[in-house]
């Protein structure tokens, strides 16, 4: 079976999955965002190790769960800068295992479970939260647009684009890939019906900054494994690759959606 092939039927399976449970939201939707926290917390660890490094990674994983877990049951309530520095005192301490010898490279990078995927990663659930009764229709937008954003830059950059983005950190992507990108992201602009509470033009502000913050985000996931000397997470969904691949945009997306959402509505 070709590579083309088993992307195709792993998405057959995959972005209907995805969607319901977002569409379902509450529980359905925590165990979406806990799969993508534990998995991808473990693989961004496990990259590490790979590398040389020797985080903590037991304690990495662990605090991201409990990251993501804090955020389903209380939110972003007056305790979570408490909660946020006593994982950070236990990332350091927890570091110190490893011995000194690369002792800020494993902190930093065992804090990176926790912060770079759980905090950010956790958004949807803040955004849920926020929204209330139109998260269900929201959730698929933002999800729909990372998705075609994705589908779109593909697609422009190998039909014309020439120039490259940022070669040193992803030689495939193109700035009309970019722009392309930003074009597929609006699609999602058809939902507007299902979302009353959102004006056409605040709903299209959403949908550019979440197209712009999911391509910045598969940037900065590319940077982390070109530095850590990897091309792909370990794979988890076949013809995909791994949590982190699949899921790259999704870390800067739903953060961005969330602030928006926030700034916005107040």
């Amino acid at each position: 079976m070709s590579e083309l092939s088993r992307r195709a039927l792993s998405a057959l399976v995959f972005v209907p999955a995805v969607l319901a449970l977002v569409y379902v939201g509450g529980w359905a939707l925590f165990g979406l965002v806990i799969a993508i926290v534990g998995r991808g917390s473990w693989e961004l660890l496990r990259i590490a190790e790979d590398a040389g490094h020797r985080p903590a990674r037991k304690i990495g994983v662990g605090l991201a769960l409990a990251c993501c877990v804090y955020l389903q049951v209380f939110g972003a309530d007056g305790w979570l800068p408490m909660v946020l520095m006593a994982a950070v005192m236990i990332a350091l301490v927890a570091a110190l295992l490893g011995g000194v010898q690369g002792y800020t490279a494993n902190a930093l990078l065992t804090l990176g479970g926790m912060m770079y995927v759980a905090l950010l990663g956790s958004a949807p659930l803040l955004l849920a939260r926020r929204i209330g009764d139109e998260a269900s229709w929201l959730m698929v937008a933002i999800f729909g647009c990372i998705w075609l954003t994705d589908t779109f830059a593909y697609g422009g950059g190998r039909l014309w684009g020439n120039r490259r983005l940022a070669p040193s950190i992803s030689p495939g992507k193109t700035m009309i890939g970019f722009a392309s990108g930003l074009v597929g992201a609006l699609i999602p602009l058809a939902l507007l019906p299902m979302l009353p509470m959102w004006s056409a033009l605040e709903l299209a502000g959403l949908l550019l900054l979440v197209g712009l913050g999911g391509q910045v985000g598969d940037l900065v996931e590319s940077a982390i494994k070109r530095d850590l000397g990897v091309k792909d997470a370990p794979v988890l969904i076949p013809g995909h690759g791994g949590m982190l691949d699949r899921f790259d945009s999704y870390f800067f997306a739903f953060p961005i959606a969330y602030i928006y959402t926030v700034a916005l509505r107040g």
